[in-house]
């Protein structure tokens, strides 16, 4: 009925369909006129109502059924509670309520009375593939139709799954990006493979500086290797956080420019625990000494009743010190330090490190 270079058509202008929903139409089309159906379309539940990408539906048909006749859709409610990937005929279909009011009044007017529908995805809100036809002197479902939309099927239905994944990374942008773009230190949103989704304004100032640190193919790096590589090993760190009291890691970048190096914490993103591994996200955040102030710590005991010693540890942790360091810092044991670190998770209702940075990251200006 096809040739493999109609095959190979239809199932690529679905994956172009995945990345931009604007092809649908043309691909729709393109199967609709591959299996001599008079018209066709995609149709997802939305809310209360269907939303349908229609091709060839006369406009006063499609106004009609959005006003009024989707609700007296007794074919599609009945490919919608059937199981997903059964290629049903419209003889079958229609023949349900035969002559009601959706089907005189609709269907038969718009010479839409037979033709092929099939569940595509299974869940509370599914989609279905619609290819209607006038019905005629044979049953449109014949055997090599169902065979080729068969075989199309497992590609419409992953190209369904990649473009509701693509919107929820979307919406996770779109989200993101007002929360990040105020925040005077640079923020990245690092993925698997190192790669960088998301920059807040801050970071793209100091990525373009290339003073120590750039972005390069779309992966940030840093100019010594040896730190290059512990911003490596902090951030698979993050991407593998399994929801232990582990983070990613703290590091200092040294400047060209003879600039007081950049602070680096790596921590993992919110949500990340139990996702799966390539939809993980690790959060990088670029401290700038010269432009940021010395943390307040009399900020930090004013609002949350720290006493000097644990906001002095507070502040120190902000910065990107480990325990050892502080403790030398200031005198006191390691055991004095994690007595501190203990009383900050409470004061602050934190319940690991990581937690803590990125409150304190947020809270201090």
């Amino acid at each position: 009925m096809v040739t493999l270079d109609e095959f190979s058509r239809l199932v690529s202008g679905f994956y172009r369909s995945a990345v931009d929903p604007v092809d649908w139409v043309p691909t729709l089309d393109t199967l609709r006129r591959t299996v001599g159906a008079a018209c066709g379309g995609l149709s997802m539940i939305d809310g209360t109502s269907r939303r349908l990408t229609n091709v060839n539906v006369p406009v006063e048909a499609m106004a009609s059924y959005d006003a009024y006749y989707q609700y007296l859709d007794y074919v599609l409610v009945e490919v919608e509670n059937g199981p997903v990937g059964l290629v049903r005929g419209g003889t079958e279909l229609i023949g349900l309520k035969p002559n009601s009011e959706f089907d005189a009044d609709w269907m038969q007017r718009y010479e839409m009375d037979d033709g092929l529908f099939v569940r595509v995805t299974d869940g509370a809100k599914p989609s279905c593939l619609i290819l209607a036809a006038p019905r005629g002197p044979m049953p449109f479902d014949s055997r090599e139709r169902i065979q080729l939309i068969n075989a199309l099927l497992p590609h419409l239905q992953l190209s369904l799954r990649t473009r509701r994944h693509v919107e929820e990374l979307i919406d996770e942008r779109d989200d993101l990006v007002p929360a990040v773009d105020v925040l005077r230190n640079g923020v990245l949103v690092v993925g698997p493979d190192y790669v960088v989704v998301q920059v807040n304004s801050a970071a793209k100032r100091i990525l373009r500086s290339h003073d120590g640190v750039c972005l390069r193919s779309g992966v940030v790096e840093v100019s010594r290797a040896s730190v290059h590589a512990e911003l490596c090993r902090s951030i698979q760190r993050a991407l593998t956080c399994d929801g232990v009291d582990t983070w990613g890691g703290s590091l200092c970048c040294p400047r060209p420019s003879g600039a007081r190096p950049y602070v680096i914490h790596v921590l993992p993103a919110h949500g990340s625990d139990g996702a799966a591994p390539r939809s993980r996200r690790a959060i990088v955040v670029i401290i700038d000494p010269e432009l940021n102030p010395e943390p307040p710590a009399a900020l930090l005991r004013r609002l949350y009743g720290l006493t000097t010693a644990e906001a002095d540890v507070a502040v120190r942790i902000a910065a990107g010190a480990e325990l050892k360091q502080i403790s030398d810092e200031l005198g006191v044991s390691i055991a004095t330090v994690r007595k501190h670190l203990q009383h900050l998770f409470e004061k602050t209702d934190t319940h690991r490190q990581s937690e803590l940075v990125r409150f304190l990251l947020v809270v201090m200006p």
